[in-house]
């Protein structure tokens, strides 16, 4: 579960009944977040670091190779239906500093505890 540590003694009741253990982990975040203040205006203004939001897995491929065509960037992709080992790869590969692949394209999977 990822959420607001405001819930953890929330889920911490709910799961007392089955006996299972509940591991907190907290996370900080690196770098700041910084939203956009105007459109982007065009994929030739994305920049190494940045993730594109959009709300379908179509919409995701497609973004997806837009940006890949304009020849500066390689783009990971999240969405709910991947596979968990799969999303965390993806993330993990855009996140590693040494990877070619520098720009996130997600579903709103991304805030579901990446």
């Amino acid at each position: 579960v990822c959420g607001d540590p405001a819930v953890v003694p929330l889920i911490q009741r709910i799961l007392e009944p089955t006996g299972d253990v509940v591991t907190v982990q907290y996370y900080e975040r690196l770098s700041p977040l910084v939203p956009l203040k105007t459109t982007l205006g065009s994929f030739s203004n994305i920049k190494a670091g940045d993730c594109v939001v959009t709300f379908s897995r179509r919409s995701i491929y497609m973004l997806k190779r837009r940006i890949e065509m304009g020849g500066k960037h390689l783009c990971s992709v999240v969405y709910g239906s991947l596979p968990p080992e799969t999303r965390t790869k993806q993330a993990t590969m855009f996140n590693d500093q040494d990877s070619n692949l520098n720009v996130l394209v997600a579903s709103d999977a991304i805030g579901m505890g990446l």
